[in-house]
């Protein structure tokens, strides 16, 4: 492994730094994680977005949080329904997430149905969360969502999963229960 040293500035300096930012992202981007889609109803229509720093927080009571640019459209149809699902992708759900990431196309309807509770999930995934706001906090460029679980779903399969900025498949070698 080559190690380029960098050194870390704090506060202002850092934010000012353009380097520093990059080599975050470069770094961030070794930790492999799956692929989820955020999606919330507001008064301009549904809205979603692609993103991959989601993570669960309690199991008492049921706690997720999912994190949203600020320009975010769909943080803005959080803010205003206080609800929002979360949408595990299965490997093969490329195109899926890349249609999710485009902040200025039209709602893709195409790919998503309807929980038992009502909200929008992404079709086909491995799994949804259907939350309700508990919290929102402004860190950073982004707003971290904190919802609490009113409904879920679960499908068998295997993850779509980011790593150093691609889709990439697991090796999914011995030992490898193939879920549940």
């Amino acid at each position: 492994m080559s190690k380029r040293p960098l050194t870390v500035t704090s506060g202002d300096d850092a934010r000012a730094d353009p380097l520093a930012r990059e080599r975050f992202r470069e770094c961030m981007g070794h930790f492999t994680t799956g692929v989820t889609v955020v999606i919330a109803e507001g008064p301009g229509g549904p809205a979603g977005a692609t993103i991959n720093s989601f993570t669960s927080v309690s199991l008492d009571p049921l706690l997720v949080l999912a994190s949203l640019s600020h320009t975010s459209r769909t943080l803005e149809a959080v803010r205003v329904s206080a609800r929002f699902t979360v949408s595990v992708l299965a490997r093969g759900q490329q195109d899926v997430a890349r249609r999710f990431s485009r902040t200025r196309e039209p709602f893709p309807h195409e790919d998503v149905s309807r929980s038992t509770d009502g909200q929008l999930y992404v079709r086909k995934a491995l799994a949804y969360l259907s939350c309700r706001m508990h919290s929102l906090i402004t860190l950073g460029d982004h707003d971290v969502v904190v919802g609490e679980i009113d409904d879920m779903g679960i499908e068998q399969g295997h993850p779509l999963v980011f790593h150093r900025g691609d889709f990439v498949e697991l090796g999914l070698g011995e030992g490898w229960s193939g879920g549940r």
